[in-house]
């Protein structure tokens, strides 16, 4: 008896941590932009979830009732130290979403990680390689209120996300 629950409690202890890696398995740039685009999205849950993936978050205290903002910070592993900033604000036809995230002293191959978004099936748009770095300007593939920038050049990483308010509509 005692060396089957051993045995159970050993393969949980397995499979853990595959479970809590399933999301470090993405490239950095598209983790970033996965939790940029729950937090624009205005999802109540939000920080909760930015904090569990290791994000020092925090809101800001704001007069109006419209607006919120959530700022945070992290060491992305394989591209730096990254500050967030996400602006929420609400409008009669909808939530407009806003999250940037910078990284100052990026690391990585440039052209690789604005690849990694530009490869990903839910934006569609141009990108551009110069002697500067990598850049890309995007738009949502089934959401056209899903606008993107991703830059990765001697400045730093930028990735910009704004989710345009819909009524409804896209």
């Amino acid at each position: 008896m005692r060396a089957g629950l051993a045995l159970i409690a050993a393969l949980a202890l397995c499979a853990t941590p595959v479970v809590a890696q399933s999301k470090s398995k993405l490239p950095p740039a598209v983790q970033i932009l996965e939790m940029c685009e729950l937090l624009a999205s205005g999802d109540v849950l939000a920080m909760e979830a930015a904090n569990s993936e290791g994000w020092d978050t925090y809101e800001d205290e704001l007069a109006s009732p419209h607006m919120r903002t959530i700022n945070g910070a992290k060491q992305v592993a394989g591209l730096g130290y990254a500050e967030m900033y996400t602006l929420l604000e609400t409008y009669p036809s909808g939530v407009l979403g806003y999250c940037r995230v910078d990284i100052t002293d990026a690391e990585g191959d440039a052209q690789a990680v604005v690849q990694s978004v530009q490869n990903l099936d839910r934006y569609e748009g141009q990108g551009q390689q110069i002697s500067e770095g990598s850049f890309a300007s995007l738009i949502g593939a089934y959401d056209k209120n899903r606008l993107l920038l991703v830059e990765h050049s001697v400045d730093g990483f930028i990735l910009q996300l704004t989710i345009l308010p819909t009524d409804g509509v896209n």
